[in-house]
């Protein structure tokens, strides 16, 4: 009859379950992976920050070199252990910029991701033109500064 759906056959349901299985796999994978970005231990490793005042990872990569700061790790329960007493960061006005630098003064070189944030600032501080990087300063909020160390060796 004109205007009337044909029938499903069993063929047509067992795609359309399929399709449904499939999407519904997908969508909780999806779901997983943007859970996992969360975890702290995930932002430690590859590097990138968290939401919040204290979200920066405890390594961070800048010009294929991996520094290290044992105030911060993102959040994460093993470090809070290991804090010393010092305060989280440093005001501007409070950082030892090497002789010399203080009037040259924090160069920005790159950018630390935060997930669902503002990036965080990565600054050298006077460092000759071929010379290798030390330390990198991390801006983690406003006029407070992480100083991260070259892991490994120049």
């Amino acid at each position: 009859m004109p205007g009337q759906e044909p029938a499903p056959t069993p063929h047509n349901r067992s795609t359309t379950r399929r399709v449904v299985t499939v999407s519904i796999v997908v969508l909780v994978v999806l779901g997983a992976l943007c859970g996992a970005s969360f975890i702290p231990k995930v932002a430690n490793h590859f590097g990138y920050a968290l939401p919040g005042e204290e979200g920066l990872p405890y390594r961070v990569h800048y010009n294929g070199r991996d520094y290290r700061n044992n105030l911060t790790c993102a959040g994460a329960q093993w470090c809070a252990g290991e804090r010393t007493p010092e305060p989280y960061c440093t005001p501007r006005a409070g950082l030892d910029l090497g002789e010399g630098n203080r009037e040259t003064g924090l160069v920005k070189v790159d950018d630390v991701f935060t997930m669902f944030g503002p990036s965080h600032p990565v600054f050298t501080a006077g460092v000759p033109q071929g010379e290798v990087v030390t330390r990198v300063i991390v801006e983690a909020f406003n006029d407070c500064y992480l100083i991260y160390g070259l892991m490994g060796g120049p």
